[in-house]
């Protein structure tokens, strides 16, 4: 008998229980009673917030001690908490007892379960937590995967994510004052198909690109499905201080090809307008999915929107690390990785927050730090446009002077003569006015 399938027998025999009783409940999912031991959330002010994604439920997890010693009020898991319907190296058709057999695996690994005792929990997921590779809404298992994810994570019996279609989240954290709103989004379960690529994939590597979509531009698609639409715009209206919007999948860096919301442009700007219309302050994007880590900036009109990505937790991928992302003002940081949130209320004139990631070690990969009351509405003075290079790329240029800032596809930057001589390069992925002192 092989190793793996004396992994999968018991899972297999718990789901069968699970079948013969006619419950999915905790109660009776082999998880309840690591569920009814776990820390509640909080109830008081929140200063740390962690997160992170992409962990394989086989392998080793000594991120988790990371996360422990860096004493987060609140993790938050973005997708891919298991691969259901991988082994890394072949995807297949995950059926309902291969996914509760493999969340039964996470289960069992000790750091986990360590993290899951100390710490509260709030959880999205991504395509293979969901139960199939950059799947969304034509996945036949989806409500039977949504009970799984929601036994997992102890959702309580009577929660609305149990009546209703997604798992979307929110929750308001603190004081008057010092409120951190959590929003957690559903990228699966409404989410059309990705338009592909026909071309090959040696010649998108090429060019940086290193997913095999394309944008699709057809209004009538859709990523996140006009229930969960009208459900985000009301959490944008609930007072908050902090508002930390948690995609699984990448929203501003949208050139890679990859299951990123530039698949969806005008989802992409969808909310880029409802997050300039909201009024609503104090917005960062956290993301995951891409197996680095990356800080991104741009804006939403005069909005500046930084997105904080962290990935993997168990495994990394350098090529993913490489692709194109003219948005990047830090990383890529190319280790197991958990990223964290931290907001020093006390600092004067306005609270700080920070945005890092952590390797296993503990060991800082990059921090960058903003003021709380720079991000709001008509903030962008300083606000540099990244602009993207036209394809057939030009051939002739001027040699007027009037430098700028070109992002090259290994993520570097350099400075050239203008624009036409930047994009001449087909190293360089797109540029901003002016030249590179001082820019990461």
């Amino acid at each position: 008998m092989k190793k793996r399938n004396k992994c999968w027998y018991p899972a297999f025999i718990v789901a069968a229980v699970i079948a013969a009783a006619g419950s999915l409940t905790t109660a009776v999912y082999g998880v309840s009673a690591m569920e009814r031991g776990k820390p509640s959330l909080p109830t008081g002010q929140i200063n740390r917030i962690a997160f992170g994604s992409c962990a394989k439920q086989w392998q080793h997890q000594p991120i988790w001690d990371a996360v422990i010693t860096a004493q987060p009020d609140l993790f938050l898991f973005l997708g891919d908490a298991i691969y259901a319907d991988t082994d890394g190296k072949t995807a297949w058709n995950v059926s309902e007892g291969q996914l509760r057999g493999e969340w039964n695996r996470m289960t069992d690994k000790p750091e986990f379960r360590h993290a899951r005792a100390k710490i509260p929990f709030m959880a999205t997921w991504d395509n293979h937590d969901y139960g199939t590779h950059d799947g969304g809404v034509e996945f036949p298992l989806k409500e039977k995967s949504q009970a799984i994810f929601l036994d997992f994570f102890g959702e309580p019996a009577d929660s609305k994510r149990r009546k209703t279609a997604g798992i979307y989240d929110a929750k308001i954290f603190g004081p008057q004052g010092r409120q951190v709103q959590i929003i957690l989004l559903d990228t699966r379960f409404f989410k059309d198909r990705y338009k592909k690529d026909p071309i090959p994939k040696a010649e998108r590597l090429k060019v940086g690109k290193v997913g095999g979509y394309l944008p699709n531009d057809d209004p009538k698609k859709t990523l996140l499905g006009d229930e969960q639409w009208r459900w985000l715009k009301h959490q944008l209206k609930k007072p908050a201080d902090v508002r930390l919007i948690a995609s699984s999948i990448q929203i501003i860096p949208d050139k890679k090809g990859m299951d990123e919301w530039g698949n969806f442009p005008l989802e992409r700007k969808k909310l880029f307008d409802l997050i300039a219309g909201s009024g609503a302050n104090g917005i960062i994007l956290l993301s995951g999915n891409v197996h680095f880590a990356e800080l991104s900036k741009s804006y939403a009109e005069d909005y500046p929107l930084f997105e904080l990505t962290s990935s993997g937790m168990t495994h990394v991928n350098e090529t993913y690390a490489k692709a194109a992302n003219a948005y990047r003002i830090d990383g890529p940081f190319i280790e197991h990785n958990v990223g964290l949130v931290e907001i020093d209320w006390e600092k004067a004139p306005s609270p700080l927050i920070t945005l890092k990631v952590i390797g296993e070690e503990g060991r800082t990969g990059f921090s960058h730090s903003v003021r709380l009351d720079e991000l709001q509405i008509n903030q962008g003075t300083d606000k540099q446009e990244t602009v993207s290079c036209p394809e057939p790329r030009p051939q002739i240029c001027t040699q007027d002077y009037h430098p700028v800032c070109a992002v090259r596809q290994d993520g570097s930057y350099k400075t050239y003569a203008n624009g036409c001589s930047a994009c001449s390069d087909p190293e360089v992925t797109g540029y901003r006015e002016g030249a590179c002192e001082g820019v990461k």
